[in-house]
């Protein structure tokens, strides 16, 4: 069934989506009607709150096939582009936008079936659009503050304002990507014994030393930190916490291994 879009002064593009806990003919029902509302008005992507539905679902047309990606998150970004968007919320603006060129993405599908994938160029843009309306946000939060009073100045009713919009990427992962790839630049190191002279063994190990006092630093940031962003972005997501821990605890589990692998090495020696 064709829906009607929300457009300003609509606040429901405030709300924050729910993540999908249910795989059932409801769900299959949204997305029927998402695909009905996207062919009716033409359009390459739609976020379910669009039409009025709080839930984190989003819909790509991709070729001939509608993809929908549930419960989506960023978990990996690089490069950044600057091109004119528009949006169906704010009909009749346009306004150029910062977004990262290539991102990799961790969704369900509609049986609940885990993914990944990468996404670049117009993908990668059109995705990110979705996923901010998931997140309660719009392209008028990612501008300056005089372009963003420009366009407040422009529309009747100043813009649509509202708090507890969520990032779609934590800054706390900074900190978990560094101390991943200083395990593995660590464990990579097992091998140079086979390749190199014994001057130079030296000479690593003693680099690999002082990355085991720097993980566990990282670790202890990305925990503080990690902290504090759940506690501003608590509307996001109800499981921010475990996935805190967890990650955590896979991490320090990692670092264990890593350090006897130092300790074994250095010992043989």
């Amino acid at each position: 069934m064709i829906k009607n879009l929300i457009t300003y002064p609509d606040p429901t593009i405030r709300l924050i989506s729910a993540n999908v806990r249910f795989f059932n003919d409801e769900l299959s029902q949204w997305i029927t009607d998402m695909i009905d509302t996207m062919r009716a008005n033409d359009l390459s992507a739609l976020s379910a709150i669009m039409i009025g539905i709080q839930y984190n679902v989003i819909v790509m047309k991709e070729g001939e096939n509608y993809i929908p990606y549930i419960n989506a998150r960023l978990i990996k970004h690089s490069g950044m582009s600057t091109q004119t968007e528009r949006s169906t919320y704010y009909p009749g603006i346009s306004v150029d936008v910062d977004r990262f060129e290539n991102v990799t993405v961790i969704y369900e599908d509609e049986k609940g079936n885990p993914h990944h994938r990468d996404l670049d160029a117009e993908m990668s843009r059109t995705f990110q659009q979705q996923l901010d309306y998931c997140f309660g946000s719009t392209f008028v939060d990612r501008v300056d503050k005089e372009m963003k009073q420009r366009i407040n100045d422009h529309l009747e009713h100043g813009l649509v304002e509202g708090g507890g919009s969520c990032p779609i990427v934590f800054y706390r992962d900074y900190f978990k990507r560094g101390a991943k790839y200083l395990i593995s630049f660590t464990a990579l190191t097992f091998i140079l014994p086979f390749f190199v002279s014994p001057e130079i063994q030296k000479w690593v190990y003693t680099i690999d030393t002082y990355i085991l006092i720097l993980i566990p630093l990282l670790l202890v940031a990305y925990f503080l930190y990690a902290q504090y962003e759940a506690r501003i972005y608590k509307q996001c997501t109800s499981c921010q916490t475990g996935n805190i821990i967890g990650t955590t605890a896979i991490l320090l589990f990692q670092y264990a291994i890593i350090s006897l692998g130092v300790f074994f090495w250095i010992a043989l020696k």
